[in-house]
Order: C-alpha cells, then sequence, then structure tokens
C-alpha cells in the first residue's frame, strides 16, 4: 500500500497522529507499506518530508519518501509524490491500496494527469470529511477544506471508495492509561512516542477537553485495511463543496438504497460505528511491538 500523509510528529501544537499511523502500518503483517508521499496540511510539504523520515528512522524501517503538494495551488502539477503514485499504481494495477489521510492535492493531481490512475487502484480509503462533528460540520472538516476542488475531484471520482469521517475517528479515544503502557516499554518506538505524545495529550485533555485525551483520527483509516471488522459499513450517495470559507463540507448526503439503479457516480462507504476499545487494543498492541 501506499500512504499519502502530512506528518507533524512532534511539531508544536499540531496534530501527531499521522506519525501514529506510519508505524501502525510498520508493525502490520496484514499490509506492506510501499512509499509514503507527502502533502501540505498539518505542517508544510517540506517539513512533513523530515518528519516521516525521522518517524522511518525510528523504526529503523527503509521506506522511500516523496515530498508534494506545497499548497492547493499545485493542485494538477507534478511533483514527486504524484510521480511516484501514478508510475507505482501502473506498475502493479489492482494490487496498490492507498490510504490518503491529508488533504487531497496529491492525489486529485494523480487522477488528473492520469485519468487511468483510480480504476487502477485495489482500494482507496480516505480520512476526512464529517457528518455532523460540532464546528467542521459547518466549516467543512480540515483534510477536505484544505483543497475543496481536490476533495470534490477525489470524493466523487467513479470507483468504489471508502470514508473515514470524524464522526467514527472520535468514537476511539487515546487516554493517559495508554500512554502509561507505551511508558512501561523500553522499546526505541517506545521511549520515542513517550516522549512526542504528552504535548498532544495535555493540549487535548486541558483545552480541547475531547474525553480526557485525543481522537487518534489517521490511525482509524489505518484500521479499516487491516481489520474491516472493526466498522460497520454503509452507502451514501454524496458531494463536496469545493470552494468558499466552508469549502470540504458533505453535501447531498443520501444513504443508498438497494433498488437505486446505477449510475455513472460510485456510492461512498461511510462507516458510522467503530468499536472503539476493540482498536484502542489493536493500536496499542501494534505499536509496542516495534
Amino acid at each position: 500500500m501506499i500512504l499519502d500523509a502530512d506528518p507533524a510528529m512532534g511539531i508544536r501544537f499540531r496534530d501527531l497522529d499521522d506519525g501514529l499511523a506510519i508505524l501502525l502500518l510498520l508493525a502490520s503483517p496484514e499490509t506492506r507499506l510501499e512509499g509514503v508521499t507527502i502533502n501540505f496540511g498539518n505542517v508544510g510539504a517540506a517539513l512533513g518530508y523530515q518528519v516521516a523520515n525521522e518517524v522511518l528512522q525510528v523504526a529503523d524501517a527503509k521506506i522511500p519518501v516523496f515530498e508534494g503538494a506545497a499548497s492547493r495551488n499545485d493542485l494538477g502539477r507534478v511533483n514527486p509524490a504524484v510521480e511516484y503514485l501514478i508510475e507505482t499504481v501502473n506498475a502493479s494495477p489492482g494490487e496498490i491500496s492507498l490510504v490518503a489521510i491529508a488533504p487531497l492535492t496529491n492525489v486529485a493531481t494523480a487522477m488528473i494527469l492520469d485519468p487511468g490512475f483510480a480504476g487502477k487502484l485495489k482500494e482507496l480509503v480516505i480520512m476526512g470529511g464529517t457528518f455532523s462533528f460540532p464546528v467542521f460540520s459547518f466549516f467543512g472538516e480540515f483534510n477536505l477544506h484544505c483543497d475543496g476542488k481536490a476533495a470534490r475531484k477525489v470524493i466523487e471520482s467513479p470507483i468504489p471508495k471508502t470514508l473515514i469521517t470524524m464522526d467514527v475517528c472520535s468514537q476511539a479515544v487515546f487516554q493517559r492509561r495508554h500512554l502509561e503502557r507505551i511508558q512501561a516499554s523500553d522499546s526505541v518506538v517506545a521511549r520515542y512516542l513517550a516522549e512526542k505524545i504528552p504535548m498532544w495529550l495535555n493540549l487535548n485533555r486541558k483545552v480541547f477537553f475531547r474525553k480526557k485525551g485525543f481522537f487518534p483520527w489517521d490511525p482509524v483509516a489505518i484500521a479499516y485495511l487491516l481489520d474491516p471488522t472493526l466498522f460497520d459499513e454503509n452507502p451514501f450517495m454524496l458531494s463536496v463543496a469545493d470552494s468558499g470559507i466552508r469549502r470540504g463540507r458533505l453535501l447531498n448526503i443520501e444513504p443508498l438504497k438497494s433498488f437505486d439503479p446505477p449510475g455513472k457516480r460510485q456510492p461512498v462507504n461511510v462507516p458510522l460505528n467503530l468499536d472503539g476499545e476493540r482498536f484502542m487494543d489493536l493500536l496499542l498492541s501494534r505499536l509496542l511491538s516495534l
């Protein structure tokens, strides 16, 4: 599989969940991480490139990393990440799962430059969007909001895809008890996480008041590939606002009925429920195995 990400592990006041997602993949024998492509988002693409390489180095993993879009103005412009996406998927049609946990500029650009790209993917999983998460349901979830045109291109592409929303991600909470399990381990990765996690955990506990912890958004998207039984499945027809201050909002949301005739657009699978405790057990056991 390929991971398209905007990692910010250890950067002050920035999400660390992309880093956790990379480590979860490295610890999971169900899939093989072929490469990481970097998009702007939590941090700039250049800094995200550095962070991704740091996380991989800590885990002693030799995985190629490719820097991609620096802003939504790069939509449609070739870059090393897009070149890698197109080349790798064309070389192994039907075999590559792509998980996009960042703004979708790289992915949309690959679709624009190579119209056959999307149809050659084995699977596309996106972390983004929300039906009802406070504030973000009005303005648009961060990943989709950062590049509304790219989000619309990808979400409305005529291929099967799964959208892991903020709503389902928030059904798992990384709390202090989980950090204590990591602190009790003496592995290189555990020591690294024990240094990076407390800042983000405390910020979420004291400022965002998120159920005494933080929501591990991006690892939840990875878990869908590793164990789909953690989730339910619900086909929806939907679209995305591509401009304005509310870009990235999910629009025209309609559950797909069994008698709906097939059309040019494909429904989007949007899980609504997650077994949060079982997910956290999976996440912690895998991180502690590195």
